[in-house]
């Protein structure tokens, strides 16, 4: 093997022996270069060859160039290029070459080649370099769109892009982003072209070719394309969708993008998506634009919402017609526009509870409306509405709840009582793995309401299954450090203790009140992690490294250690011992 070697170095003694002549590196420099470079060399032949090697000798030769260059600048000499930086460069990209085929499936390896052609404007090299991965990675979709947009905007030619792009669809038939890429690529080529024809129509210059270029101008080849590409996926309405936002960043497009919706409709004249896309093309108009222009649109938009929900009555035809009223309410504005968008919306509310089942989604977007418009009587109608329709809904009762405790804090004395049997009527109708959200409103309704039940409302919720029990035990605890009665904190840890099931936060959050006391009691600290311990001490490394923290000073330290080591298995010993190893070295505090 060490014929190679000796074979690679003999290479580069012509730009050795120019970098020592024109004073850019010393004869030592050199020396240092030569053993460097060895030493890479015999890497490089080893029966076993690895990436990393490969990747050091071209960041080596990498680092070499730019210590050229900086030496050029120092002492004003830029001559000779082509026997030093040139034959460097040539050295890097064998080396790219020979690694690209040796690890052929790592992509980042093949993208740095070419960002390092790149960087040297290295073209054609580029360009075999694509043909080379598009060999071993013609399965990549992506891979392909990125060689003919290299080709069509730095080659600058549009064949080239073409005919990848032709191949890699043969190759991958039902792929979306290859067929709109394609399109997008026909109509860039286009725009070329009709630019191009201006400027010469400009200087009066006689033109050639004028059938041919008129079809390219117009853009009737991406009209082919796409032609193609709705035959051969007929049914699939995204890709159809898709060509519009290309169509619409050019000029020239505004009858392909008319074809299309055209097309939409003929083939799926009874899907929502259709009717939905069809409707919002109208939406054309800038928030900068006149306000009155912006009605006119959302007028059409809505005249086609009301034929396609006549056409197509479902719950989701009408959802897309209320999202489409929300969002056009949402744009805000002046205070007659923003009036008239959400009476319209209102009325499409209506419309729909009229002639379909809406969904809870749609309720709660109904009640959140009114409730924007200071409607509250209404939206409370609604709520109840929307309790009949979905009884078991942890979300809509919760939005009824709010309804009416908005109601009570306005001082409605006859509201509570409303709020507490809404409550009651919400905790037995929706299951317990939903009511989490509905326990925890309660509880701040009570804090700021009627802070006298909040006693009933912590001994209900521990009653409850786990899901609601477990966070509310922290809860209690919490509530009762906060109104700063220690004794009946640990009263109630003492009593919630004996009742699984227990949560690490419950145990942490009783260990956090005894910490804040101005003379902590060690003991009860110590207790509660024992009893913590006792529950989660083989899942839960992160307790035993706190009561490692807590008796770092004391002789009970490695008696702790040495009990989790025998608890802990697994992943969570590997992070216990971590742990130990930062506290030990003072970097975990």
């Amino acid at each position: 093997m060490a014929e190679f070697v000796h074979q690679n170095l003999e290479e580069t003694l012509l730009e050795l022996e120019q970098l020592e002549r024109v004073g850019l590196f010393t004869k030592a420099e050199i020396k240092t270069i030569v053993k460097k470079r060895t030493s890479f060399e015999y890497r490089l032949v080893r029966l076993k060859k690895d990436k990393q090697d490969f990747l050091r000798y071209i960041q080596y030769e990498i680092n070499l160039l730019s210590l050229i260059r900086k030496r050029r600048e120092r002492i004003g000499y830029f001559f000779k290029k082509d026997e030093i930086e040139y034959a460097i460069i040539k050295r890097i990209q064998k080396l790219f070459g020979r690694a690209c085929t040796m690890f052929c499936d790592d992509q980042k390896l093949w993208f740095s080649h070419m960002q390092f052609c790149k960087k040297w404007n290295m073209k054609n090299e580029l360009s075999k370099l694509f043909a080379r991965l598009l060999k071993v990675h013609s399965k990549n979709p992506a891979l392909w769109i990125i060689a003919a947009k290299f080709q069509m905007e730095e080659i600058m030619s549009a064949e080239n892009a073409r005919s990848l792009l032709l191949r890699a669809i043969r190759l991958h038939p039902q792929n979306h982003k290859l067929r709109v890429e394609y399109f997008r690529m026909e109509l860039m080529h286009a725009d070329k072209q009709r630019k191009r024809w201006a400027l010469l129509q400009q200087s009066n210059m006689e033109t050639t070719e004028e059938g041919m270029e008129d079809a390219v101008l117009q853009g009737k080849v991406a009209r082919v394309v796409y032609k193609m590409a709705v035959q051969d996926m007929p049914a699939d309405i995204s890709l159809h969708l898709a060509f519009v936002p290309v169509c619409k960043k050019f000029d020239f497009t505004t009858d392909l993008v008319q074809e299309i919706y055209q097309d939409l409709m003929e083939a799926h004249p009874n899907n929502e998506h259709v009717w939905d896309a069809v409707a919002r093309r109208h939406l054309t108009a800038s928030l900068f634009e006149f306000e009155s222009i912006q009605l006119a649109e959302e007028m059409q938009s809505y005249e086609l919402y009301e034929t396609a929900v006549e056409r197509l009555p479902t719950t989701k035809m009408w959802s897309m017609y209320i999202d489409c009223c929300i969002e056009r309410l949402q744009l805000g504005g002046a205070r007659d526009i923003s009036d008239k968008r959400a009476e319209k919306a209102l009325q499409v509310f209506s419309a729909a509870n009229t002639k379909c089942s809406l969904t809870e989604e749609l309720y709660l977007k109904w009640m959140n409306v009114l409730q924007n418009v200071g409607k509250i009587d209404e939206a409370k109608e609604v709520a109840a509405s929307a309790i009949v329709a979905h009884l078991q809904s942890a979300r809509v009762w919760e939005a009824c709840l709010k309804l009416s405790m908005q109601d009570s804090g306005r001082g409605r004395e006859n509201q509570q009582a409303e709020v507490s049997q809404l409550f009651d009527s919400a905790i037995s109708f929706v299951k317990a793995k939903h009511a989490l959200p509905l326990w925890r409103l309660g509880l701040d309704w009570c804090l700021i309401m009627n802070s006298d039940n909040v006693q009933e409302i912590f001994k209900a919720a521990i009653k409850e299954p786990a899901v609601v029990s477990t966070p509310m035990k922290t809860l209690y605890l919490q509530w009762a450090a906060i109104n700063k009665d220690l004794s009946k904190a640990r009263k109630i840890y003492k009593r919630l203790l004996k009742e699984r099931p227990l949560s690490v936060d419950f145990f942490k959050q009783y260990i956090s009140i005894e910490q804040a006391q101005l003379e902590p009691n060690m003991n009860k600290i110590r207790r509660c992690y024992e009893d913590a311990l006792a529950e989660f001490g083989s899942s839960r490394p992160d307790l035993w490294l706190d009561f490692i923290r807590l008796e770092k000073d004391s002789m009970r330290a490695p008696q702790i250690y040495w009990r989790a080591m025998k608890a802990l298995s697994g992943p969570e010993l590997e992070d216990f011992t971590n742990g130990c190893t930062l506290i030990q070295t003072g970097h975990a505090t």
